[in-house]
């Protein structure tokens, strides 16, 4: 497995970095796990065909976790992808494709077929790639419930299973307690260092030696 960081800014922007993004090359496909702006910028320094993705995954909808999405449909298509395209988001999925129309970027008329779908597909059409919910968006409760939005609040982990390791890609989250068991077991981890607190990040580092009990430096990867 190879896994690349394309970008692992916050979501206050900052010169010399990408928003957030993760290129993983696993058993011949290759996934991606976010898509901040910037990602487009970086697929291009990693050579990246417009064939190569099989799938973009977005965990939440934040704008430094998303944003970057219409720029890399629209590449895709202008670049003569042909292969069918998997994008799967966290909720309101009919809402999120509409936007594609809105942006003129016609679903009807682009070079392939990209096919948006929810998150709890995500296992059925990529058996190697699990997801779980986390805690990342509870905060916006009180928000949600006085102006009576229709937000689920629905932000996920990903797991990417393989015969030499799994990869747990935390994305954003308020506490690693709520992924453990999607830790557990893992070959390499890379864990939101923005928003859980010191403790809930050793937490997890103790959960992921305690099933795996390697050298953290042998995780490898490649930080842009």
């Amino acid at each position: 497995m190879q896994i690349r960081i394309l970008g692992s800014g916050s979501g206050l922007p900052q010169l010399g970095k990408h928003l957030s993004s993760v290129l993983v090359h696993s058993e011949g496909k290759q996934y991606l796990l976010d898509c901040g702006e910037g990602t487009i910028y970086q697929l291009l320094l990693s050579d990246v065909a417009e064939n190569d993705l099989d799938a973009v995954v977005i965990t939440h909808f934040h704008p430094d976790h998303v944003a970057g999405v219409f720029m890399l449909i629209q590449m895709l298509y202008l670049r003569g992808r042909e292969k069918d395209l998997l994008l799967f988001v966290p909720e309101r999925e009919g809402e999120f494709e509409a936007l594609f129309s809105m942006f003129y970027t016609f679903p009807g008329r682009i070079s392939f077929k990209l096919r948006v779908l929810p998150m709890s597909e995500l296992s059925v059409h990529l058996p190697k790639l699990e997801a779980m919910t986390n805690d990342h968006l509870y905060g916006y409760r009180d928000e949600i419930e006085k102006h009576d939005l229709p937000n689920p609040m629905m932000a996920y982990s990903i797991r990417v299973h393989s015969d030499g390791g799994d990869f747990v890609y935390s994305s954003d989250l308020c506490t690693t307690d709520s992924i453990a068991p999607l830790i557990k077991g893992a070959h390499t981890l890379l864990v939101d260092a923005g928003h859980p607190e010191p403790q809930q990040i050793l937490e997890a580092e103790r959960l992921w030696l305690e099933a795996y009990p390697v050298d953290p430096q042998s995780a490898t990867g490649t930080a842009e």
